[in-house]
């Protein structure tokens, strides 16, 4: 089986494959925190391993991303001491299953292409993702298939917590959903704001990279907070919450 591990920013992801399909056989998560060492880690995968009745045993590989360095290694270690398996760490100089056409692929985070390997091999291309974490990343990969650009903006939960960090009369708020775009109090106002804005931004993008490009393509939404906000966009998406791990396999797939 072979183990899947994306740390970003706010969340660490584990999931757990065959050998033969991409389709998580579990999918669990855990705050990232810089402070904690690999014992800490450690500690966590095993309870992850048990709460599922599976033993690290199975495993015969393992592939990581991450935009978090000092976690890294601390999950590195961790995996090292738990896992008699090769840990593969994702590179932008590795078989991806598609070119880099960017000024610079080294400084592409490996997070964004595991989800374009995701796209690719799920979707095929052209494709436009959306990862919606602390920031949401856009990519744009062309027939070829290449990853041709990327946007990067504030994240839905980074833009909140702007709104109630940096005001005085602002309140901290849940992502609820909302049915109306006029809103008639300070916490529905922030919810519609955010929830439409952040739709029609994606919206608006979107299309601008198929006028811009003349492709057709399928745009895909993906990270934790994906789902809030797909229903409010009114061009056609589709959401898909494991995308980066399925890109993970792929890649190790093609490395292994």
């Amino acid at each position: 089986m072979i183990l899947t591990v994306d740390i970003g920013n706010s969340n660490t992801c584990f999931a757990l494959h065959t050998e033969d399909a991409p389709a998580p056989l579990f999918f669990e998560r855990v705050r990232t925190d810089r402070s904690k060492d690999a014992r800490f880690y450690l500690r966590y995968i095993e309870g992850m391993f048990s709460l599922h009745g599976i033993s690290p045993c199975v495993v015969s590989g393992a592939i990581l991303s991450s935009v978090v360095p000092p976690v890294t290694d601390a999950v590195t270690e961790a995996l090292a001491f738990m896992i008699p398996a090769r840990i593969l760490r994702v590179r932008h100089d590795l078989d991806l299953g598609f070119s880099i056409h960017v000024d610079d692929p080294s400084t592409v985070g490996t997070d964004i292409l595991s989800d374009v390997a995701g796209a690719v091999a799920s979707y095929g291309s052209p494709v436009v993702t959306f990862d919606m974490g602390t920031a949401t990343v856009c990519s744009f990969t062309d027939a070829s298939p290449a990853l041709s650009g990327i946007l990067i903006m504030a994240g839905v939960r980074t833009s909140l917590n702007a709104l109630s960090g940096g005001t005085s009369m602002l309140p901290s708020i849940a992502l609820l959903p909302t049915d109306r775009v006029i809103a008639k109090n300070t916490q529905e106002s922030m919810r519609s704001g955010i929830l439409y804005g952040t739709a029609g931004m994606i919206d608006e993008i979107a299309a601008g990279i198929r006028e811009e490009t003349g492709a057709v393509c399928r745009t895909v939404l993906t990270g934790g907070l994906s789902p809030f906000v797909a229903p409010y966009c009114r061009s056609a998406v589709v959401t898909d919450r494991t995308l980066l791990m399925r890109g993970l396999w792929t890649i190790y797939k093609r490395n292994a």
